[in-house]
């Protein structure tokens, strides 16, 4: 068994040494990809038939977002000469680059008052979203809504109550303003607020950030891939959070974020008792500095439901620093996504993501393999699968059955929501992943650790306004098992 495990582990070991490679290759061919489409379709110079020459750049409906915003997002300057060849796909690449900066419901793109010299201006046509969004929580507070439906039978007193406000696009510079209040099961009260840009050549941005959550009732283990549940009379667990983050985009599709904040966390004594390991050794506070970097390369056309396109995504991590801290925690993780349109009905996306964790010994809150947030093997979404480490793949293949632009016209008094985007894909899927833990028989967490995991489906997706993705999908996996689940997701 112990060979059998110190193997396991070399192979993960092996598989960060192959990502960290890759990204090395990956990094210096994204650089060359992002120079390259500036050399091959655009020439400073250029003053022969094959070229459309860009004399003025026209931005219309952007009533509170900055031209300066937008312009960040072109390929195209005032003088440059196009390839006529290349328009098409050029112009298609700037119109997703500016959509994907979530500020507009539309966005069109095009060459207009060409002359028998080869000259065009270039126009702009967004329409803007509405920025102040007030969301109302009334969400259960359990990993997902199912787990809510049948494990607990949609208890009332597991409800999250309360509304989120964002302020998109803060005097017309993509800021945003994030606030949340929350009550009911899990108390949180949160503040945050981006600036995309803070200078003038519109590469670098930062994010600061607070948080304070706690709750009357908690899991305090995992036992038999099921969260266990304690509640006392008080409070039972705090959160508290706070710090700063840096962003740097050199490229278009490019960039390197820095986060560092600093965690105080602490827990009733009864949590402590009934998992030593909770914050590890009986502790019942945890304190530890946090830091995370992530190099994060995207070429999706649309993000939120991608059609053609890659992106990849590395993320290193480090709770704790001295021997001081609560603990000291090193995670990896690699994502690579790909999408690929066969023609006008036919789609395929996949999604791959590792992670590797060290040392072997940590605390539970912080112990996460598959079942959480939007890391699951479809057909487990029931079963949180702890672990050090983790392999995951999910291939979906989409049928278009309809899409459209419905225009609501003057019926609708509001402007950002006269125009709703609506599509409905049939999608077939595929997944697999695995958990490895050093020790599965602890809380009898043996089932669905250091297995394989595998699973089959289908489903309809739903994606609207503002690229809201809406999920139906039924499931068979590996154990016997059909599954029906629900979800609010992004892509894959």
């Amino acid at each position: 068994m112990k060979y059998l495990q110190t193997n396991i582990v070399s192979t993960f070991n092996a598989i960060v040494l192959v990502v960290l490679y890759c990204i090395c290759l990956l990094s210096n061919n994204v650089y060359s990809q992002n120079n390259g489409l500036n050399q091959d379709s655009i020439n400073k110079t250029a003053k022969n038939d094959a070229f459309y020459k860009i004399r003025e750049i026209h931005i219309e409906g952007n009533k509170r977002t900055k031209p300066s915003i937008i312009r960040r997002e072109l390929i195209f300057k005032e003088g440059d000469s196009v390839r006529i060849d290349k328009v098409d796909s050029l112009l298609h690449w700037e119109r997703n680059k500016i959509f994907n900066t979530n500020l507009f419901v539309t966005v069109d793109v095009n060459l207009y008052n060409k002359d028998s010299l080869n000259n065009a201006d270039l126009l702009i046509k967004v329409k803007e979203q509405w920025y102040t969004i007030p969301q109302l929580i009334l969400e259960p507070s359990d990993r997902n809504l199912n787990e809510w439906l049948f494990q607990y039978g949609a208890n009332l007193n597991r409800v999250n109550i309360g509304v989120k406000v964002f302020q998109k696009n803060v005097r017309g510079r993509n800021e945003t303003l994030r606030m949340t209040l929350q009550a009911g099961f899990t108390r949180n009260y949160d503040v945050s607020y981006d600036i995309p840009y803070i200078n003038k050549k519109q590469t670098l941005g930062m994010r600061i950030y607070f948080s304070y959550s706690n709750n009357r009732s908690m899991p305090f283990a995992t036992v038999n891939h099921r969260l266990s549940f304690v509640k006392i009379p008080g409070i039972i667990r705090n959160n508290l959070r706070g710090g700063l983050g840096f962003n740097f985009r050199p490229q278009f599709f490019t960039t390197h974020s820095f986060e560092f904040d600093y965690n105080y966390n602490t827990i009733a004594d009864t949590i402590a008792t009934l998992n030593y390991d909770y914050f590890l050794y009986g502790r019942t506070e945890q304190r530890f500095a946090h830091f995370r970097y992530i190099f994060n390369y995207d070429k999706r056309d649309v993000k939120q439901f991608a059609h053609k396109g890659d992106a990849f995504k590395v993320e290193v991590e480090q709770l704790g620093f001295t021997k001081w801290e609560s603990f000291n925690l090193t995670r990896l993780f690699f994502t690579y996504m790909y999408f690929k349109q066969f023609n006008k009905l036919f789609l395929f996306g996949t999604r791959f993501k590792t992670k590797t964790s060290f040392p072997i010994i940590q605390p539970y809150n912080e112990f996460r393999g598959l079942g959480y947030n939007q890391d699951f093997v479809r057909g487990y979404e029931l079963y949180p699968i702890d672990g050090q480490h983790y392999i995951m793949n999910r291939n979906s293949f989409r049928l278009r059955i309809y899409d459209n632009i419905i225009n609501f016209g003057k019926i609708v008094p509001i402007r950002q929501f006269r125009t709703v985007p609506v599509a409905f894909y049939f999608t077939v899927f595929c997944d697999w992943g695995y958990v490895y833990r050093t020790n599965p028989w602890e809380f009898d967490n043996k089932r669905f650790s250091n297995t394989l995991l595998s699973s089959i489906g289908a489903g309809i997706n739903f994606v609207s306004y503002y690229n809201s993705v809406l999920r139906l999908e039924t499931s068979y996996n590996r154990a016997g098992q059909f599954n029906f689940f629900f979800s609010m997701a992004t892509d894959i």
